[in-house]
């Protein structure tokens, strides 16, 4: 970025952060724990809770099915298993010991408050060029918008000729101790807006949580808001949710440990929820991963993936408890009752052009759950790839079906 008030601070680059492999590692036994038990409880899955035995979409309520029916096929399926579960392994295996690792930061920093920066990750753009703000969530860190130097939604868009500015959240320290969701609006987006805005107004991106924070800030600065697009944004934490038995009441009960006191969210917490919105997923993606050419660039992305997912954030208390009771429990977003910097969070008001990324595959952000807030928005676009939550980022196809078509309608706007 040229423009003289956006000059860069001299920081020396950040060293690299060693991957947190052991805390998949241990992840991953839980997993393999829960695998190997399932033939000792196959009798018993037909008697349990009703989400056990919708047989049309639970693999494990088919295997119960099927043992019940069939005793003499138990031993064949407990052999099976017993298979999968060492492919399992060895994908975790060549995870722990792959070699690739994500380099040191070098994306210069441009403003700061408090942890919070902004990055710029401009490589050559005219002076007038579009300026694009991209948001991440507040408990990963943004370099899944960067995960590798050639599969890379921050540098597709520096190379198409946007300057492209990142907010770098990272670990809040005692000044972020007792923010809650508007203050992170209020007192670091609205400043670092007001930073960038001064040449034109910004297109906003925002990713996950990341794009909750960047409708309320549109909410708060519209004049400044060129555009507005929205990836894998929940609204109504009320849909799409049962299921998985992860509705916002019972998160919210279940979390109430955490919750009720002034330390901030742990990340192994918020993993845990995570997790629990896919119970199998980590099966299924390791072992995929035993089977990939390891020294190939989706093996790579795998791993850089896997290793930021690894490296979350925790929360700070206050916006925890904005998040699983307000957010969560009460709903208050699609109740039309969510007030962030004194002001109600009024989608269907908003003037502004907006791109809205569904995708079709997300389970932890459910089609069902950002769907809503798509159709309150009056000049929405929507984009429903079939992909997963981390998928639009880190798959092989998010390129060409979801950062391309942002590239061209961004560029329209």
């Amino acid at each position: 970025m040229t423009a003289a008030n956006m000059r860069k601070h001299q920081t020396p680059p950040q060293p690299q952060r060693a991957p947190q492999r052991h805390r998949a590692a241990m992840n991953m036994a839980a997993t393999l724990s829960a695998l190997l038990s399932l033939p000792s409880v196959w009798p018993n899955l037909k008697n349990a809770s009703p989400s056990w035995n919708q047989a049309q979409t639970n693999p494990l309520a088919r295997l119960a099915q099927l043992s019940a029916l069939h005793p003499d096929l138990a031993p064949h399926l407990t052999r099976e298993m017993a298979l999968r579960a060492r492919g399992f392994m060895n994908g975790v295996t060549l995870y722990r010991h792959h070699p690739a690792r994500r380099e040191a930061e070098t994306a210069p920093v441009i403003w700061q408050s408090g942890t919070t920066v902004l990055r710029d990750y401009t490589v050559s753009a005219a002076p007038n060029a579009p300026l694009v703000l991209v948001v991440p969530s507040l408990v990963n860190r943004f370099t899944i918008l960067d995960i590798h130097p050639h599969h890379s939604l921050l540098r597709m868009l520096a190379a198409c000729g946007f300057r492209v500015a990142v907010v770098d959240w990272g670990v809040p320290e005692e000044s972020e101790k007792n923010f809650t969701l508007s203050d992170y609006v209020t007192q670091r987006l609205v400043p670092a807006l007001n930073f960038l805005s001064p040449m034109q107004p910004v297109h906003l991106v925002g990713y996950c949580m990341g794009g909750l924070l960047t409708l309320a800030l549109a909410n708060l600065c519209p004049d400044k808001i060129r555009s507005l697009s929205l990836l894998a944004t929940p609204w109504d934490f009320h849909a799409g949710y049962d299921a998985a038995g992860q509705d916002g009441q019972h998160l919210e009960e279940k979390l109430r440990p955490w919750l009720s006191g002034d330390e901030p969210l742990p990340v192994d917490v918020i993993q845990g929820v995570f997790a629990a919105l896919q119970p199998m997923q980590a099966f299924h993606k390791f072992s995929s991963f035993a089977a990939k050419d390891q020294s190939s660039l989706d093996a790579e992305c795998f791993v850089l993936t896997e290793d930021w997912l690894n490296d979350g954030v925790p929360l700070p208390a206050p916006a925890a408890r904005d998040c699983f009771g307000d957010l969560c429990a009460r709903n208050v977003a699609a109740r039309g009752q969510w007030q962030v910097g004194g002001k109600i969070v009024a989608p269907h008001e908003m003037a502004m052009p907006v791109y809205a990324v569904v995708p079709g595959r997300d389970r932890i952000v459910p089609p069902e759950s950002a769907m809503p807030l798509a159709r309150l928005l009056p000049h929405a676009v929507r984009h429903e790839p079939m992909l997963g939550h981390i998928g639009i980022m880190a798959s092989p196809n998010a390129p060409h079906q979801v950062w391309k078509p942002l590239v061209q309608w961004l560029a329209g706007h």
